[in-house]
Protein backbone atom coordinates (compact mmCIF):
# COMPACT_ATOMS: atom_id res chain seq x y z
CA UNK A 1 0.00 0.00 0.00
CA UNK A 2 1.31 3.36 -1.34
CA UNK A 3 2.27 6.02 1.55
CA UNK A 4 2.61 9.49 1.26
CA UNK A 5 3.92 12.16 3.38
CA UNK A 6 1.40 15.15 4.23
CA UNK A 7 3.53 18.89 3.14
CA UNK A 8 -0.02 20.39 4.13
CA UNK A 9 -3.71 20.23 6.17
CA UNK A 10 -5.88 18.70 3.97
CA UNK A 11 -8.71 16.08 3.64
CA UNK A 12 -8.70 12.38 2.08
CA UNK A 13 -11.91 10.59 2.04
CA UNK A 14 -13.58 12.36 5.19
CA UNK A 15 -10.34 12.07 7.08
CA UNK A 16 -8.18 15.44 8.34
CA UNK A 17 -4.52 15.19 7.26
CA UNK A 18 -1.98 17.66 8.98
CA UNK A 19 1.86 17.47 8.85
CA UNK A 20 2.08 18.16 12.41
CA UNK A 21 -1.18 16.56 13.47
CA UNK A 22 -2.05 13.09 14.27
CA UNK A 23 -2.52 12.08 10.29
CA UNK A 24 1.10 12.78 8.71
CA UNK A 25 0.67 9.62 6.65
CA UNK A 26 -1.82 9.06 4.33
CA UNK A 27 -1.83 5.74 3.09
CA UNK A 28 -4.22 4.64 0.18
CA UNK A 29 -4.84 1.21 -1.47
CA UNK A 30 -3.72 2.02 -4.85
CA UNK A 31 -1.04 4.55 -6.26
CA UNK A 32 -1.94 8.09 -7.21
CA UNK A 33 -2.07 7.48 -11.39
CA UNK A 34 -3.12 10.13 -14.11
CA UNK A 35 -6.94 9.31 -13.52
CA UNK A 36 -6.01 9.52 -9.57
CA UNK A 37 -3.99 12.67 -9.31
CA UNK A 38 -2.14 12.86 -6.06
CA UNK A 39 -3.98 15.50 -3.82
CA UNK A 40 -1.59 19.23 -4.03
CA UNK A 41 -0.72 18.74 0.00
CA UNK A 42 1.32 15.54 -0.50
CA UNK A 43 4.17 14.36 -1.84
CA UNK A 44 6.07 10.87 -1.97
CA UNK A 45 7.40 9.59 0.46
CA UNK A 46 11.59 9.77 0.61
CA UNK A 47 12.99 6.54 -0.34
CA UNK A 48 15.07 4.48 2.12
CA UNK A 49 19.05 5.28 1.93
CA UNK A 50 21.33 2.02 1.83
CA UNK A 51 22.77 3.06 5.03
CA UNK A 52 19.88 3.92 6.64
CA UNK A 53 18.51 0.24 5.51
CA UNK A 54 21.56 -1.27 6.79
CA UNK A 55 20.74 0.68 10.73
CA UNK A 56 17.77 -0.68 10.48
CA UNK A 57 18.04 -4.25 9.56
CA UNK A 58 21.14 -4.33 12.56
CA UNK A 59 18.44 -3.28 14.99
CA UNK A 60 15.53 -5.51 13.66
CA UNK A 61 18.46 -8.26 14.33
CA UNK A 62 19.29 -7.23 17.58
CA UNK A 63 16.51 -7.04 18.90
CA UNK A 64 15.11 -10.13 16.91
CA UNK A 65 18.14 -11.99 19.20
CA UNK A 66 17.53 -10.52 22.28
CA UNK A 67 13.97 -11.40 22.06
CA UNK A 68 15.32 -14.84 21.25
CA UNK A 69 17.40 -14.96 24.35
CA UNK A 70 15.01 -13.48 27.00
CA UNK A 71 12.72 -16.60 26.08
CA UNK A 72 15.46 -18.88 26.48
CA UNK A 73 15.66 -17.00 29.24
CA UNK A 74 12.10 -17.10 30.23
CA UNK A 75 11.25 -20.67 29.35
CA UNK A 76 14.38 -22.28 31.54
CA UNK A 77 12.51 -20.15 34.36
CA UNK A 78 9.69 -21.60 33.87
CA UNK A 79 11.25 -25.60 33.89
CA UNK A 80 13.02 -25.01 36.79
CA UNK A 81 9.88 -23.37 38.78
CA UNK A 82 8.25 -26.00 41.01
CA UNK A 83 4.49 -25.42 41.54
CA UNK A 84 4.53 -28.17 43.98
CA UNK A 85 5.32 -27.52 47.89
CA UNK A 86 9.01 -28.53 49.33
CA UNK A 87 8.97 -31.86 49.75
CA UNK A 88 6.20 -33.10 47.23
CA UNK A 89 6.25 -35.10 44.33
CA UNK A 90 3.88 -34.97 41.71
CA UNK A 91 3.16 -38.86 41.09
CA UNK A 92 1.57 -39.84 44.47
CA UNK A 93 -0.86 -36.92 45.31
CA UNK A 94 -4.31 -36.62 44.73
CA UNK A 95 -5.89 -33.52 43.87
CA UNK A 96 -9.98 -33.44 44.41
CA UNK A 97 -11.89 -31.08 42.82
CA UNK A 98 -15.42 -30.13 44.22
Amino acid sequence: MPRYKVDAPGFFDGELYKPDGKRNILTVDKPFTKDNPMPSWVSKMPTESAAAKKKREARETKAAEDDAAKNKSDNKDIADASFLGAGESGSGSQVETI
